[in-house]
């Protein structure tokens, strides 16, 4: 029997509940260009997507602090409809303390986004970011590829309190990898953000960890929205799993109404 969300994605219709995206971005990145504010508003619409949690592609490329302003900018613009992770980079250790406070100072930041750039996850540069997530109860978005989660698994073993969402969970194949250090670890979630994966992916991470800690993104401007939703949408298991994974489980983390 087909269940009701696979019976709206068939047929071009909005889930009965509006999803969260907790892996997107703002800004221009090399070839990627996000859209409008207004025509990224209008495909959420469109999908059905309430929220969309975004980190700075100008702050990936090394514009630390005027990227997490392009953000801010758009948060303060349309509260409600993004939230915002503040980017800092190991590559500037001089400036994550004072950038995390001035940016969680502003309205609509909900996280911290980490990227690797050649420092490893458990460098010291990085304690004072997980020391501050675990005061402020915030998430803890990380870059990863591969099952080589290059000291990321030792920061969250030192930090349980932190929630840390694995970004692109599955990539280069690494499925039981990902799952294995979640099971280990239960302040670790699995974030979907991934353009390439095998047939039951989502299945196998949520026979593993169960669909609580199991997150979705869509990684927009990259991917498409659309095109990540649907590997959800259809994947085999409830639909109450599917909520939980689109958005009930992002809702909790940023602290967001029911």
């Amino acid at each position: 029997m087909i269940d009701e969300l696979v019976q709206c994605g068939l047929a071009g219709r909005k889930l009965p509940f509006r999803l969260i995206d907790a892996h997107a971005h703002w800004g221009r990145w090399q070839n990627y260009d996000t859209l409008s504010a207004q025509d990224c508003l209008a495909e959420m619409d469109r999908l059905g997507v309430e929220v969309m949690a975004c980190s700075s592609l100008l702050a990936l490329a090394g514009e630390v602090r005027r990227g997490n302003d392009e953000l801010a900018e758009l948060l303060r613009q349309h509260p409600g409809r993004f939230v915002g992770y503040v980017h800092v980079s190991a590559a500037y250790p001089e400036q994550m303390a004072g950038e995390l406070e001035r940016c969680l100072a502003m309205p609509g930041f909900v996280g911290i986004k980490i990227y690797q750039q050649g420092i490893n996850y458990d460098d010291v540069a990085f304690e004072s970011v997980f020391e501050l997530a675990a005061a402020r109860q915030l998430p803890v978005l990380a870059h990863n590829w591969g099952a080589r989660l290059t000291g990321l698994e030792k920061m969250a073993e030192k930090f349980p309190s932190v929630p840390v969402l694995l970004a692109h969970s599955g990539s280069d194949m690494a499925y039981k990898a990902y799952a294995k250090l979640a099971r280990q670890m239960p302040n670790l979630y699995l974030d979907l953000t991934l353009s390439r994966g095998y047939a039951g992916g989502v299945e196998y991470f949520v026979e593993q960890i169960g669909a609580e800690r199991v997150v979705w993104g869509s990684d927009e401007p990259l991917f498409s929205m659309a095109n990540q939703m649907g590997k959800v949408l259809f994947a085999r298991i409830s639909s109450s799993q599917k909520r939980m994974i689109l958005r009930d489980n992002a809702a909790r983390l940023f602290k967001l109404p029911a």
